[in-house]
């Protein structure tokens, strides 16, 4: 029997490793990384770009409390999120981006209208004990456990104002195309929302992990061969041990893919922060999520050549 004790000790294990040497929210820019290739993405993106709005909602859980392991508790769960979305057509696939411990959604102020603007409805929520204003966010991290629940509720929140015809997301989501993201912590959100037996949203789609290790759950077991499509991104300069996730996308079934960025380390690829992975990173993305959600067959073969690089990556696909 897994006792409390055990249980936290296993968790806290896993963070520390996801957190040694490098803070979610923070780049390291002591590392060496490649010369940046001539970007194109822009003028591959300007070519169809939808016109986006960026707008903040605050969604608050009654069902579920938020436990402060320094002392303070409410009843509720407060979930500030930044929505972005086209101004007009769809319905969009919805994607729910969670950020990493110490991290934030203004991490991503560049990254999330950039993905919006090719064609989806992109919710990102500040997690109520791990992101970057909350001062004690260290005491608090246990609070991973919770988090899957808050990217349902998300979920949940989206799909009813996309219901609402007097919401500015009024037939914008497509119910039936979810897909989730995650950055470090957020990708060890994404990856118990996708796989665990006790947390994952059957709603969901599609799983792109970005740098994130596998957590433990209070209950549950992770089942990585449910066949959802995977996408993993790992730099073999992160000091975050790239094991766990690769174990899990061995375990897990096709389609899949992981993608190695050469000398990347924990932060610049995937959030705002320039780097020369930035086009490699976002063409995948959106190719995958055109291919998974949409429906999309030629996007979904151009996913491992959108990957390959020789000097900035190496991919394994399935």
């Amino acid at each position: 029997m897994t006792t409390q004790r055990t249980r936290t000790t296993l968790v806290a294990l896993a963070i520390v490793a996801a957190t040694v040497a490098t803070s979610c929210g923070q780049s390291s820019g002591d590392d060496a990384e490649p010369e940046a290739p001539t970007s194109t993405t822009e003028a591959a993106a300007a070519a169809t770009p939808l016109e986006v709005e960026v707008t903040t909602e605050t969604f608050v859980d009654a069902s579920r409390p938020t436990d402060d392991a320094t002392g303070p508790h409410t009843d509720d769960r407060t979930l500030v999120t930044t929505i972005a979305h086209p101004t007009e057509g769809g319905p969009y696939p919805l994607i729910v981006l969670s950020h990493g411990w110490g991290g934030h959604p203004e991490e991503f102020t560049e990254t999330i209208p950039q993905w919006a603007s090719d064609g989806f409805v992109v919710a990102a929520p500040a997690f109520p004990l791990t992101n970057g204003e909350v001062p004690t966010r260290q005491d608090n991290v246990l609070d991973v456990e919770q988090q899957p629940g808050d990217v349902s509720f998300v979920i949940d929140e989206v799909l009813a104002a996309s219901e609402d015809e007097a919401s500015p997301l009024a037939g914008l989501v497509d119910p039936e195309s979810i897909g989730v993201v995650g950055h470090s912590l957020g990708g060890a959100t994404t990856w118990a929302v996708s796989f665990n037996t006790a947390t994952r949203d059957p709603r969901i789609d599609s799983a792109t992990i970005f740098a994130g290790v596998v957590i433990p759950m209070p209950e549950g077991e992770f089942e990585f061969d449910s066949g959802l499509p995977l996408l993993v991104f790992h730099g073999d300069a992160d000091d975050t041990p790239m094991d766990q996730g690769r174990d899990a996308y061995e375990q897990a079934i096709a389609p899949k893919w992981y993608v190695t960025l050469h000398d990347a380390t924990h932060v610049p690829p995937f959030t705002d922060d320039e780097s020369p992975y930035d086009e490699l990173v976002t063409r995948t993305v959106l190719d995958f999520w055109h291919g998974t959600l949409d429906g999309d067959d030629e996007a979904l073969a151009r996913v491992t050549d959108d990957a390959s690089d020789p000097e900035l990556s190496t991919v394994d696909h399935e």
